[in-house]
């Protein structure tokens, strides 16, 4: 996230090195700023600085309001919503989300108008900048996951279907059905949904019934195509039959429910849940075109890994092994595993051939 000097607050951390005209950087990426950190950015004349979404407190950066930002809103006071951030969208969206949830819990059933007014201006805002497909994984709460967790799926959804060449109404169709598909949560015992250890074999049993309780809860929705409340059905389906409630596989299970399920799984393994930490978006992406070889659509799974994965020759990069290296030749056929440079030593590395590293993160 790119913001100016005068937003800066202490706890931001920095998403990129910032450099000035020497060969180190003036501060290194990944460091939690403080008071002395932004003075030294005012000292160097730093205008702008790219920091994450979260800061070191675990809160989202908002930013403050300056004289230009007041500017702007005294402007367009009719419609406050269109100056949201990207931040603000997706989080605004999540409380949106626990709302409905919550009202789901008491009885009430889905309101496809209010899903729609929550997912449309968070669709809108991704389109205008895609680059969040590689840090959504980062926005997770572990407290609130199971809304972040229904945002996110529908994000990513809305995502793998545009680059599959879906149109707009159907690509609206695949982040509805990724919003949804954990909507059956909400019929899950509630001793089992909020429980604090570790889940028994019975609470799994209750667990896996939600695919059903979401169709349940979806089939009698004239504004929702039959393929929509299909994915929410199968969105936990493998076609190597492996999957549940039904065990289907191969053609049996259609396109839009093999979106959601890579959308989910991958949301799932990267973001921190509660007694699981989040890992690499990288080494993710490599579980599951290797070690879950057979469950996924590998077309869809190429989508996934070109948006997260966009890597550029002479981006800096931190390994899985603690060592720093540089991008140096990207290969078509493996995205996610470049011919790299280490910097403490000059080794050149394949990481297609070096199968037990992988890169941890993007660091500029």
């Amino acid at each position: 996230m790119r913001v100016r000097i005068e937003e800066i607050q202490a706890d931001c951390i920095l998403e990129k090195d910032v450099m000035g005209k020497t060969k180190n950087p003036i501060i290194a990426a990944n460091t939690v700023l403080d008071k002395k950190h932004i003075h030294i950015l005012r000292a160097f004349l730093i205008k702008e600085v790219d920091i994450q979404v979260k800061m070191a407190n675990g809160d989202f950066f908002k930013k403050t309001e300056t004289k230009m930002d007041k500017k702007v809103f005294d402007f367009n006071t009719d419609n406050p919503s269109q100056e949201l951030s990207f931040t603000e969208q997706y989080r605004q969206a999540v409380e949106q989300y626990k709302k409905e949830f919550q009202s789901w819990q008491s009885g009430l059933g889905v309101n496809m108008s209010n899903m729609r007014k929550l997912l449309i201006p968070l669709i809108e805002e991704c389109e205008k900048n895609k680059d969040w497909i590689k840090s959504i994984h980062l926005y997770s709460n572990k407290d609130e996951y199971l809304y972040h967790h229904a945002i996110g799926i529908a994000m990513i959804s809305h995502f793998l279907a545009k680059g599959l060449g879906y149109d707009k109404g159907q690509s609206l169709q695949a982040a509805i059905a990724g919003c949804l598909a954990d909507c059956g949560m909400a019929r899950v015992a509630l001793s089992t949904l909020n429980k604090l250890g570790a889940l028994n074999e019975n609470d799994w049993i209750e667990i896996k019934k939600h695919p059903t309780y979401s169709y349940q809860m979806v089939k009698m929705l004239t504004l929702l195509k039959p393929e929509v409340k299909l994915a929410i059905y199968q969105h936990h389906e493998r076609l190597d039959g492996s999957g549940y409630p039904r065990g289907e596989k191969g053609i049996r299970i259609h396109q839009l429910s093999q979106i959601v399920a890579i959308a989910d799984v991958y949301h799932a393994m990267t973001t921190e849940r509660p007694f699981k930490n989040k890992r690499s978006p990288f080494k993710i992406l490599q579980i599951m075109e290797e070690d879950l070889f057979g469950q996924f659509d590998i077309a869809i799974l190429k989508v996934l890994a070109t948006g997260v994965a966009s890597l550029s020759v002479g981006s800096n990069v931190k390994l899985s092994n603690g060592e720093k290296a540089k991008i140096v030749y990207i290969k078509p056929e493996a995205l996610t595993r470049p011919l790299i440079k280490i910097k403490n030593n000059g080794n050149m590395v394949d990481l297609e051939k070096n199968r037990h590293l992988y890169i941890e993160q993007v660091i500029n």
